[in-house]
């Protein structure tokens, strides 16, 4: 390329040095340069023209010849075809594989563009969501998919977690939809049949609502009769421990119905935006003093501190009760599994990422591999240490039911020996400062 622009150079001073002599030798010499000048501004047209042609021509499939920079053009611009026929054939392929195994699936696979469009979908998009392909190519997704949660998932960008929806075509049907982007704005649509699978979760959330309603009833009978049979225990001296055994179980299980019903509850009610204004200094200050006061009755020595950052008071929007009962069961479970004397640092403050409330403890700690499991329903770190703190099991479940309500994270640290700290982090649109 540099030979060939320096060639055009000494070939355009050559040709003006040969006409401005001939002008001279007749006494024209501006008319010879002219004329030059006009030859050489033809002559280029003239290549211009020709590559035209041939990019026009697109059955054409070697360049024009050329000589100097025009041929380098040509040349440079033929390089460049080349390697994107490449390209887009390797591309091409890619797609007609991700496609062919796609379309194998049994899971619905739809493609749309950075506007929404359909560009294609694989055949259990058509039975699980309706869609007909070709005819719905370039069709926006939201025309046939019209479910408001859906559009509402769609349009905010965030699709960490899938949603489930009734299918659009069959509202018998329920759908797992997660959503994945690629390339530029592009999106990957997918929606699994998880029809049985809420049914059974269904069935279990009933059986549990219904068992904990039907037991409280024979429960408090039976609490009833513990009770009596105390007024006479100075005529029954034998029946003292067996009758303090049967209250510490009777009081337990009323725990458990509670924490039961209290779950059920949360899982079934809707997650509708709480705007109730809380006071979470004043809040955590009234969750301190409960845990102390549980302290106390339990004869548990802990020090538990409260420290909110320059006195500052701000406000979470939310469900008071709800979040009340979440804080108050991390400070009592940090309390339960503290040891004698154990120092326990409850702090809340608010920054441009949201509001946090934390429990820190001393305590002997969790092994980092049973943290992912803490907050499932009656996992147990240690079962003959819940035993012995009468916990149910369910108060981290209850906790995690609640942030999710409130679009809030349950946050986990721990180390063995080395105590634990749990962290409520709410979004930033629930804070109000003032």
């Amino acid at each position: 390329m540099q030979n060939n622009w320096a060639k055009e150079v000494r070939r355009v001073l050559w040709s003006f040095v040969v006409f401005t002599a001939l002008g001279l030798a007749v006494g024209r010499v501006w008319l010879f340069v002219a004329i030059a000048g006009t030859g050489y501004a033809i002559w280029n047209l003239w290549q211009l023209k020709r590559i035209h042609s041939w990019l026009v021509k697109t059955d054409e499939a070697d360049p024009p010849e050329s000589i100097g920079f025009w041929g380098d053009i040509c040349d440079k611009i033929y390089y460049l075809q080349k390697q994107q026929k490449t390209i887009q054939a390797k591309l091409e392929a890619d797609v007609a594989y991700l496609r062919g195994s796609f379309a194998s699936l049994s899971d619905a696979v739809v493609m749309v563009d950075h506007d929404g469009s359909i560009d294609w979908c694989n055949g259990a998009a058509m039975r699980l969501l309706g869609l007909h392909f070709p005819k719905d190519h370039g069709q926006h997704i939201q025309y046939l998919f019209r479910d408001p949660e859906f559009v509402g998932f769609f349009e905010s960008q965030s699709y960490e977690d899938g949603i489930e929806v009734r299918a659009p075509n069959n509202p018998d049907k329920m759908l797992k939809v997660q959503v994945s982007s690629f390339g530029t704005g592009n999106r990957l649509i997918f929606a699994r049949d998880v029809t049985e699978i809420y049914a059974l979760e269904q069935m279990r959330r009933d059986f549990v609502s219904n068992v904990s309603h039907e037991l409280r009833t024979p429960l408090t009978v039976i609490t009833g009769y513990i009770d009596n049979l105390h007024m006479v225990i100075d005529q029954l001296p034998a029946l003292e421990k067996p009758l303090a055994q049967m209250q510490q179980q009777a009081l337990r299980m009323e725990r458990l119905l509670k924490d039961l019903i209290d779950l059920s509850r949360l899982e079934t009610l809707p997650s509708e935006m709480h705007k109730t204004r809380i006071s979470l200094t004043t809040m955590s200050s009234m969750v301190v003093d409960e845990a102390k006061a549980n302290c106390e009755a339990k004869k548990l020595q802990r020090n538990i501190t409260l420290d909110i950052p320059h006195n500052d008071d701000f406000f979470l929007l939310g469900q008071e009760t709800e979040v009340h009962s979440a804080l108050l069961n991390l400070v009592v479970n940090a309390c339960k599994y503290s040891l004698d004397d154990g120092n326990i640092e409850v702090s809340c403050w608010h920054n441009d990422d949201g509001v946090w409330f934390s429990v820190k403890d001393d305590g002997v700690g969790i092994d980092p591999i049973q943290i992912p499991r803490l907050t499932e329903r009656f996992y147990r770190v240690d079962q003959s240490r819940s035993t012995d703190s009468g916990g149910t099991g369910l108060g981290l479940a209850i906790v995690k039911r609640i942030l999710i309500r409130h679009e809030a994270e349950l946050l986990i640290e721990s180390a063995y020996g080395k105590g634990s700290t749990f962290t409520c982090h709410f979004p930033s649109h629930r804070l109000v400062v003032g």
